[in-house]
């Protein structure tokens, strides 16, 4: 907005833009009157202009308000997108990490598994073993004690 010194009535330029060629009085050379209409015309500019700045004040001041309003909104939106998006990222990250723990317990059951069965097979393994040289022990002394009885057996003087 412009003030326009044209628009306003009672008040000329110092071209006479009035459209009329009448010469003016020696006081109208700066585009007033002296006197009371030009104290009036000046009044009238003055207030008119006052009026236009508190309207262009209003005007910006709504238009601050509206500009702030729509960066709190944008800023407000920004701020539940990224919770939300934080939010999204805590769930899968929480879901992968119960899947990963699901999973290390079932490795860790299948190998408790392998393992129990391993050391059965080397404990039954080792039973035999066991056993084994026990019954072979056993035989060993039965056969030593029954040599032992046929050399006694054998009479001395005898030697054929």
């Amino acid at each position: 907005m412009s003030i326009n010194a044209h628009g306003y009535g009672g008040l000329r330029s110092a071209t006479g833009g009035t459209g009329d060629d009448t010469a003016r009085p020696a006081g109208e050379a700066n585009g007033l009157a002296d006197g009371p209409d030009g104290a009036q015309a000046a009044a009238r500019l003055m207030e008119l202009t006052a009026r236009e700045t508190d309207q262009w004040r209003s005007e910006a001041r709504s238009e601050a308000a509206a500009i702030v309003a729509g960066a709190r909104e944008e800023a407000a939106n920004v701020v539940r997108a990224a919770q939300e998006e934080a939010e999204r990222l805590v769930s899968s990250a929480r879901d992968e990490a119960a899947q990963a723990t699901n999973d290390a317990r079932v490795e860790a059951y299948r190998v408790r598994e392998e393992t129990t069965a391993l050391r059965k097979r080397h404990d039954e393994a080792v039973a035999r073993l066991q056993q084994v040289a026990t019954e072979h022990r056993e035989r060993m002394r039965h056969h030593l004690t029954d040599m032992l009885d046929r050399v006694d057996s054998i009479p001395d003087g005898n030697s054929e």
